[in-house]
């Protein structure tokens, strides 16, 4: 509860853009194809890319959207919070399935 309502503070819905929500669709493209691997994962790297390629694109949309006051207290509390979290909060803004649904842990 007390992250959602900080975050609302800074109007977190400004940051859901076609950018923003490109690298959630691509982190769910690579989570289907996580899932059709069992042993042997080809994939881990393009994992790493597409969390990485969301983490810029929701940086760099703050950071052009926001003061430079707002930027520096968004950070601090969105830092705070776990990547799968920032992800799954990011998903439900969009209107994006929950990335955890049904899925083993990784």
């Amino acid at each position: 509860m007390k992250m959602d309502t900080m975050l609302r503070l800074f109007n977190i819905e400004q940051l859901i853009t076609p950018r923003v929500v490109k690298a959630l669709q691509r982190q769910e493209q690579i989570d289907d194809l996580f899932e059709w691997y069992e042993f042997l994962n080809p994939l881990p790297a393009f994992k790493e890319l597409a969390a990485h390629e969301l983490k810029q694109a929701v940086e760099s949309t703050a950071l052009a959207q926001m003061s430079d006051a707002e930027y520096t207290g968004f950070r601090k509390q969105w830092d705070r919070i776990d990547p799968a979290q920032q992800r799954q909060y990011l998903c439900e803004r969009a209107g994006l399935p929950d990335p955890e649904r049904d899925r083993d842990p990784q």
